[in-house]
């Protein structure tokens, strides 16, 4: 998936009208006509390398979107600016909390070259067209982290992606909330399962079972851990121990099992992840999986609270 940004005219494209525009006064009106030009030669040359930094759409590229890790909560700054931009978004509903939040796509863009702040992190939202559009930046301090990942991804022509969620309108500002995971585990390494998305991710759940399956988990992790990937959720019965033949979900990576809920846990989430996949066709979540040492790779689902 590639997103799509509105071009502006280059600085270039307006500095020759602008010199021709000149060339044409000169010969109309002799040496009056050249001071003119020239003056309004400069004022555009001028007011072109001000504005540059300050046009969010003047390096509008596409860009392939890399899903980010949801795994955490991030509140931006500066949406009193853009909220004609924002309700656009929005469609202009009211969402008075988070439980009524218009869902929406952030994509989040460095700018390492902002006059005012060279660690900024810009946070754009997608329309329905695939075109993206400023509703304000990250905190400072958190832009700090997250930048030099998204500098990485930008250097491989990736821009990074994130779930948002819009509150407010009417007599209230509208407000933006990332579902963003910490800069630490930021990248997921294993997106062969696509752009579904995946299930919120606000806690750790257990997987049982792994000890049967260690040899998939070897070749996901490829001797790195900890490792931050999308596991798959399917409904399965359990085939031993007291609750032998009860429903619960087993966990698969790359499309093969590496072990399953407990029974407790299937109780929990079945009725969720059934909801999920008839609503976007797979029940997806992240996982981390890490090296617990003689007892092996271990993987832990993030899964709603």
């Amino acid at each position: 998936m590639t997103m799509q940004q509105r071009t502006e005219p280059s600085p270039a494209a307006v500095l020759i009208a602008v010199a021709v525009l000149a060339l044409v006064l000169t010969v109309a009106f002799g040496p009056l006509g050249f001071v003119i030009g020239l003056a309004l030669f400069a004022l555009m040359f001028i007011g072109t390398k001000n504005g540059t930094s300050e046009q969010n759409a003047a390096t509008r590229t596409r860009s392939r979107i890399r899903r980010l890790s949801t795994a955490g909560r991030v509140a931006i700054v500066g949406e009193s600016y853009y909220q004609d931009a924002i309700a656009e978004v929005a469609r202009h509903s009211t969402a008075q909390t988070l439980d009524e939040a218009v869902p929406a796509t952030a994509v989040l863009v460095p700018e390492p070259s902002n006059r005012h702040d060279r660690q900024a992190v810009r946070v754009d939202l997608l329309r329905g067209d695939g075109s993206a559009i400023t509703a304000g930046y990250l905190r400072s301090d958190q832009a700090a982290d997250y930048q030099p990942l998204l500098l990485e991804l930008a250097e491989r022509g990736e821009v990074g992606s994130c779930p948002a969620r819009i509150v407010g309108g009417g007599q209230r500002y509208y407000g933006v909330h990332l579902h963003l995971g910490d800069p630490r585990l930021l990248l997921l390494d294993h997106e062969a399962l696509g752009t579904a998305p995946t299930l919120p991710a606000e806690q750790q759940v257990t997987v049982t079972g792994e000890e049967a399956h260690q040899h998939v988990l070897h070749r996901v992790v490829n001797g790195r851990t900890p490792v931050h990937v999308i596991a798959e959720l399917r409904d399965c019965r359990i085939d031993n121990g007291s609750h032998t033949g009860e429903h619960t979900l087993e966990v698969l990576l790359e499309g093969e099992r590496i072990g399953q809920l407990t029974y407790a846990m299937g109780l929990r989430y079945c009725e969720i992840a059934q909801e999920w996949r008839a609503h976007t066709g797979r029940a997806l979540c992240e996982a981390v999986i890490t090296n617990e040492g003689t007892r092996g790779l271990h993987a832990n689902l993030l899964l709603p609270k």
